[in-house]
């Protein structure tokens, strides 16, 4: 090989390690997108809605949560939003949700909405079996009281959070395989797997989750494409059930019929159970 070659190849090989290690570093800011102020709901005059301060165990950082009680036999969802924003953005869920008679607790993520220490998929799923456990043992819930529902990469939050406890669901709005897998499109001639350390996979916990499932997914998904929703369903057992929404997208869910479809389903189960009685 000649030496200019050689040379070409170097230049090469050292974008290619720029590129991997940019990626490496940097990986969190591209990933988690938080708005870190902090907003109570009286704030956004968001009433019926109770601000829950958690508090981690190990580092005794302050999560700012919300949480929504229930209409009677109604069930709460214990709800796991995406990377960007807080608690608050979430405003018109809330009112969605809560219009239907369901609870719903929000966890406020760390480092968004004004709680403490850095967003990490470790630091997502740790906090979600605190945010899980205080519904169990502060509020008295049952696992047939709670729907477990994730929103973007929240589903994989939920999703791991579900593989190992008890509960009436899971649903997944607009849920990725694992971040792996989308992140990989999107950079086809990097090996991806090696340089993240939040892979969101999703697809390793599903199929040991034998509580319902419903995966809601909008057909123009520019950010979490519908291929992705798709795959993480073929590696669910059943019951399963997925709803591809025409026309929405990714952050438009809430402006189609998708907590009607939430609804139905979970209506779909109360049903179910009644027959079984």
């Amino acid at each position: 090989m000649s030496w200019w070659l050689w040379k070409i190849v170097l230049a090469l090989f050292s974008l290619y390690m720029g590129v991997a290690l940019a990626l490496y570093f940097l990986q969190r800011k591209l990933v988690f997108s938080p708005n870190p102020t902090y907003v109570s709901p009286d704030d956004i005059e968001l009433k019926g809605i109770d601000e829950v301060v958690l508090k981690t165990k190990k580092e005794g950082f302050k999560l700012f949560s919300w949480y929504a009680k229930a209409a009677p036999n109604k069930p709460t969802l214990l709800f796991f939003h995406g990377n960007g924003g807080n608690v608050a953005n979430r405003e018109e869920k809330f009112r969605q949700l809560m219009a239907e008679g369901y609870g719903v607790f929000m966890l406020g993520y760390r480092g968004f909405g004004g709680s403490e220490g850095k967003p990490s998929e470790e630091a997502f799923v740790k906090d979600a079996f605190l945010a899980y456990d205080y519904l169990r043992e502060t509020i008295g819930l049952n696992e047939t009281q709670i729907v477990i529902y994730g929103e973007s990469i929240g589903t994989s939050v939920a999703t791991q959070l579900a593989a190992r406890v008890e509960a009436k669901a899971l649903v997944l709005e607009a849920p990725m395989s694992s971040v792996t897998a989308v992140a990989q499109s999107r950079y086809p001639y990097l090996r991806v797997r090696p340089f993240l350390r939040d892979r969101f996979e999703s697809d390793r916990h599903i199929a040991s989750i034998s509580m319902p499932l419903l995966i809601v997914h909008g057909k123009e998904d520019q950010v979490i494409p519908l291929e992705f929703g798709k795959a993480l369903f073929e590696a669910a057992i059943e019951p399963k059930q997925m709803e591809v929404i025409e026309g929405a997208g990714h952050n438009d869910l809430y402006e189609h019929p998708l907590v009607e479809k939430v609804v139905r389903f979970l209506s779909s189960l109360d049903v179910e159970l009644e027959a079984q009685d």
